[in-house]
């Protein structure tokens, strides 16, 4: 049993009533309800570990990931089993909570630490999420007039400034927000998910974490019957499904979008391939090259899902070789067919030979191994990914509300572009060791012209960033949703830090009392 009720934590007031016949005492709650904001978390957000295997996940803090400098792509693929996996809620939960919280039935204050753990903080990444949830909550739970007035200040500069709004305008939406903010409690709520798991399955562990949190407030015998959502990157395609395809649009009362890769981004055909993008740090962190990437992502459907579906548009992946036309796939709405599903052409998303890192390379049954992981890729490739895509298009929460980054000091992947030369002319011995360098932003072909039958060599190196976004996923495809939106905003962040950005979190905090405003 839990050493503290987290639910029976907001205040009460006493009418004391005296009847001729008798004395009796009615408690009158303070607030009108509990309106739960649950954070979800994008793609290696959620902290992991291993039932098997025992490795972990974790993104306490930079220390926590210090261990997969050294991983080997087969130590990642065996660690990172969506099969053998599952959230860990042991993360070092984050500090600063200001509100003093009392367990009603003891009287006894809620630590601070207990109370983060408890409503799934140290599911998430400390490093990413722990400073926003803690802003987040002290904003939402002020409980002294001064505060009261100092927020309202906040709120109308954030309308004046950043959303351009006329000064009467800004002060009476701030003001409004206020009032709202002054009829219910708001208690943070997070809640981690498998990323490696298909996001239809991790939308259904958000159905029952919403469930319970409102079940919880209810048998505290608070009014409790919607949660609104805040969502980071991939955890807005998780919160969409459960929404919208699976009808927990009816426990909600709204969703709060952040850099979401609505309609995929191109980065992760190109992590398949090449590694990790930006720093040095980051590729050792999450893989440092297509081995250490496919090795893992190929057997996991939620970043699969990642990739850019239909919607996207056409021509985002385009092989430049010199003396030849120019290749830009999809020619149609079927990147499947023409890219994720292409296993004879070198440009095709899913090496084999990179998802089975632990095959040795004389190894008796090689090829019957190899095409077992082709086909289990397929198979999720058809099952989950391009499923999942369908029937989450243009699947928009009517109370939505999202910001995304459009910013050319966040450049990222739009298109993706292998860039070929001639090479046949250069040297053996730098044609063969080009030829070997196989898993990272270059690939080396031999190819025999067709008219002189002569074998030629041709250099392909990957493309850097090339559209606007925020670093990881383009304005084209955050902005998608914009038109579904109550409100968006467009701001200049990188993708991870997102909830640090000061205008972000304004934006976050304004939708929210916006939503919370519809409370019937």
């Amino acid at each position: 049993m839990s050493q503290y009720d987290i639910y029976n934590i907001f205040d009460m007031a006493s009418s004391y009533m005296r009847p001729s016949e008798e004395q009796h005492v009615t408690e009158v709650v303070v607030h009108e309800a509990v309106i739960p904001v649950v954070f979800v978390p994008g793609v290696m957000g959620s902290n992991l570990r291993n039932t098997k295997e025992g490795g972990k996940w974790r993104v306490d803090n930079p220390w926590s990931v210090l261990g997969w400098f050294s991983k080997s792509a087969q130590d990642r693929k065996e660690i990172l089993n969506p099969n053998q996996t599952e959230v860990d809620p042991d993360g070092q939960p984050p500090e600063g909570i200001t509100r003093r919280y009392v367990d009603f039935a003891t009287r006894e204050r809620i630590p601070g630490d207990y109370l983060a753990k408890a409503r799934g903080w140290g599911e998430v990444g400390k490093m990413s999420y722990g400073d926003f949830l803690v802003w987040l909550e002290n904003q939402l739970n002020i409980d002294d007039d001064a505060d009261f007035d100092i927020l309202q200040t906040d709120l109308t500069d954030y309308y004046k400034i950043v959303r351009q709004l006329p000064e009467a305008e800004a002060e009476s939406r701030a003001e409004a927000n206020i009032r709202t903010l002054g009829r219910f409690n708001f208690p943070v709520h997070a809640c981690g998910y498998n990323w490696l798991q298909s996001n239809k399955d991790s939308a259904a562990t958000l159905a029952r974490r919403v469930k319970d949190i409102i079940a919880g407030y209810q048998a505290a015998r608070m009014v409790c019957h919607s949660a609104i959502l805040v969502t980071h990157s991939m955890g807005g395609l998780v919160a969409r499904c459960y929404s919208e395809v699976d009808g927990g649009k009816d426990n909600l009362l709204g969703i709060v979008h952040g850099v979401m890769p609505t309609v995929g981004a191109g980065v992760f055909y190109r992590r398949m391939k090449c590694g990790t993008e930006g720093s040095w740090a980051t590729s050792q962190v999450l893989g440092a090259d297509g081995e250490e990437m496919t090795a893992v992502l190929a057997q996991a459907p939620g970043p699969l899902q990642l990739v850019p579906t239909p919607q996207y548009g056409r021509g985002w992946l385009r092989i430049e070789t010199e003396g030849q036309p120019d290749v830009a796939l999809p020619t149609g709405d079927d990147p499947y067919t023409d890219i994720y599903l292409e296993r004879d052409k070198w440009w095709g998303m899913m090496e084999p030979e990179m998802a089975m890192p632990e095959l040795e390379g004389s190894s008796e049954h090689r090829q019957r191994q190899l095409d077992e992981a082709w086909a289990s890729y397929s198979r999720v490739m058809n099952l989950s990914v391009k499923p999942f895509h369908q029937t989450l298009t243009n699947q928009f929460n009517a109370n939505t509300y999202l910001f995304y980054s459009n910013s050319n000091d966040y450049v990222s992947y739009g298109a993706v572009c292998w860039r070929g030369e001639d090479l046949s002319n250069h040297h053996l011995r730098h044609r063969a060791v080009m030829i070997h360098n196989q898993m990272g932003t270059q690939r080396s072909i031999q190819q025999t012209d067709t008219q002189s039958d002569r074998r030629i060599y041709l250099r392909y190196t990957v493309s850097e960033p090339d559209e606007p976004g925020d670093g990881t996923v383009p304005a084209r495809s955050g902005s998608i949703g914009s038109r579904q939106a109550k409100e968006s905003l467009r701001v200049a962040t990188g993708h991870e830090p997102a909830y640090n950005d000061t205008y972000a979190r304004w934006f976050t905090l304004g939708s929210i009392l916006e939503i919370a405003s519809t409370w019937s």
